[in-house]
C-alpha cells in the first residue's frame, strides 16, 4: 500500500509498504479521505508538539474516513463496504479516568496519527472496532475528516456549560475556531466577535455568518465591542489560535469573573505568558483535551441532519500524491484555504 511518511520537517516521502493485518478486536479500513489538522502542521514544521518529538519517519493523520475492508468480529456492525469515520482516541477502558467517563484523559491513551500509532495518510489502517462510527451517505467523503474537528469544537463548548444567551469572543478563525462558532450559534450563544490576522479567513468567517471579525491588534474596535457588552466585555473567550499573544489577549478581553477556554495548541512546549490578569480578574480558565466519544457521535448527527454544514470547509481537496503540496499550502495559509483535505487516498 502507499503511505506518506514525514521524514523531516517540511519533507514527505511516499513509500510502498505492506498493508496492515487487523489484530484481535480490530478492523481493517481503506482510507478514502484525510484532513490536515493544525497539530499535523506542528509536526510538519517543528517536528514536535510540546514534549513529543518525531525522531523517525512517521505516518500522521488522525482526521479520516474510509470503507471497511475486513471487520472480523465486528462484521455484524460493519459489513465489508460500510462507510465509516474513525474516532482517533484509543482509550484503555480500565484506568481511573476511563472509569470516570473521561477517556480523553486516559492514562494509557493511544492516539491515531500520533506516535507511536501511525495514522490515516495511508491507503489502509487498522483500528479498534469500537472506534468506528457509521458515516451516513449524506456526508460525502471530503467532509468525513472534519467530523473529528467538529467533535473538538463540541467538546470545547461542552466544557463551557450552558451557553444559551451568553456572550462569547473567539480568537482564531481556523477550522476549530470556526466550527466552535457554528456550534455556539447552534446552542444559542451570542458570538460577539472573532479575531483573525489572515484576511481570507476573516472573509470566510463572515461568509459563515460571523458579522464582526477583527484584526487581533485592532484594539479600538475590540474596545468598542467591550462597550457594547455591558461595558465589561464577553462572558467567555475561546482561544483557538495557539499563540502566546492570543493566550494573553484572551485574559485581557474577557470580563472580570469570566471564563477563558484554551483549545489552541502551541507546538513548542513552554511559553512566556503573564497570568496576572487572570488572578486580578478572578478568571476561570479551562483547557481542552481533544474530545469524547459522545462528541463524535453528536458531530455526525449534526452534519447528517444539515444543522451544521461542512461543505464550505472542503474547497481545497488534493489527491494523495500531492500530500506535500497540501501541507505546504496549509502551512503558508494560501488565500482561500481553510482546511486541506486529501481525497481520494486509498
Amino acid at each position: 500500500m502507499r503511505a506518506a511518511y514525514l521524514v523531516a520537517p517540511y519533507r514527505f516521502e511516499r513509500r510502498e509498504v505492506p498493508a496492515p493485518t487487523p489484530g484481535k478486536a480490530e478492523v481493517l479500513v481503506r482510507v478514502t479521505a484525510a484532513g490536515v489538522c493544525g497539530s499535523d502542521l506542528h509536526f510538519y514544521s517543528a517536528g514536535r508538539i510540546g514534549e513529543v518529538v518525531l525522531d523517525q519517519p512517521f505516518v500522521m493523520g488522525h482526521e479520516f474516513c474510509g470503507v471497511v475492508e475486513d471487520a472480523g468480529e465486528f462484521s455484524a456492525s460493519f459489513p465489508k463496504g460500510t462507510r465509516v469515520a474513525a474516532e482517533p482516541s484509543i482509550a484503555c477502558g480500565t484506568c481511573f479516568y476511563c472509569r470516570e467517563d473521561r477517556p480523553n484523559l486516559c492514562l494509557n491513551l493511544t492516539f491515531i496519527g500520533f506516535p507511536p500509532k501511525g495514522g490515516g495518510y495511508a491507503e489502509f489502517i487498522t483500528l479498534p472496532g469500537e472506534n468506528l462510527r457509521c458515516l451516513p451517505d449524506s456526508i460525502p467523503d471530503p467532509q468525513g475528516p472534519l467530523v473529528e474537528t467538529l467533535a473538538v469544537a463540541i467538546h470545547t463548548v461542552e466544557l463551557m456549560g450552558d451557553v444559551r444567551g451568553k456572550s462569547v469572543a473567539i480568537l482564531g478563525a481556523g477550522p476549530v475556531g470556526l466550527l466552535t462558532f457554528l456550534f455556539l450559534r447552534y446552542c444559542g450563544a451570542t458570538v460577539a466577535y472573532m479575531t483573525e490576522p489572515i484576511e481570507s479567513r476573516r472573509e470566510f468567517a463572515q461568509f459563515l455568518g460571523m458579522p464582526t471579525v477583527l484584526q487581533p491588534d485592532d484594539f479600538q474596535s475590540i474596545a468598542e465591542q467591550e462597550r457594547e457588552l455591558d461595558g465589561v466585555g464577553p462572558e467567555f473567550v475561546v482561544e483557538a489560535a495557539g499563540e502566546p499573544a492570543s493566550y494573553s489577549q484572551a485574559m485581557q478581553f474577557v470580563r472580570r469573573g469570566g471564563t477563558v477556554i484554551y483549545c489552541g495548541i502551541y507546538p513548542y512546549g513552554a511559553m512566556s505568558v503573564d497570568f496576572t490578569p487572570a488572578r486580578r480578574k478572578e478568571l476561570r480558565m479551562v483547557f481542552v483535551r481533544r474530545s469524547l466519544p459522545r462528541n463524535y457521535s453528536e458531530a455526525i448527527r449534526l452534519v447528517a441532519s444539515g444543522e451544521i454544514d461542512l461543505a464550505p470547509f472542503c474547497r481545497a481537496v488534493y489527491p494523495f500524491d500531492r500530500v506535500a503540496t497540501a501541507f505546504e499550502d496549509a502551512w503558508k495559509r494560501v488565500p482561500g484555504l481553510v482546511k486541506a483535505i486529501l481525497h481520494p487516498v486509498g
